[in-house]
């Protein structure tokens, strides 16, 4: 499965934390347009919600989950 910019735009964006409402700030789209994205995955994938898209793309290895490495870092900084 391949996906468009702006999709993997979006995943990434929600991967990390951000809303919906975030992600569109981001992506300069309306929080709408986020929905229908995401029910255009869901379909694409034939799952029922978001938690089973994040499986599917994730066991495609279409998107990749947030790197932990990079949090632990910046902790890290933060004690020193």
């Amino acid at each position: 499965m391949v996906l468009s910019p702006r999709e993997r735009n979006l995943i990434t964006l929600l991967a990390a934390g951000h809303t919906d409402q975030s992600s569109a700030e981001r992506l300069r789209i309306s929080a709408r347009s986020v929905t229908g994205i995401m029910r255009n995955l869901m379909d694409r994938l034939g799952v029922e919600n978001r938690f089973q898209l994040g499986l599917a793309l994730g066991a495609l290895r279409v998107a990749a989950p947030p790197s932990l490495a990079g949090s632990a870092g910046e902790s890290s900084h933060q004690t020193d």
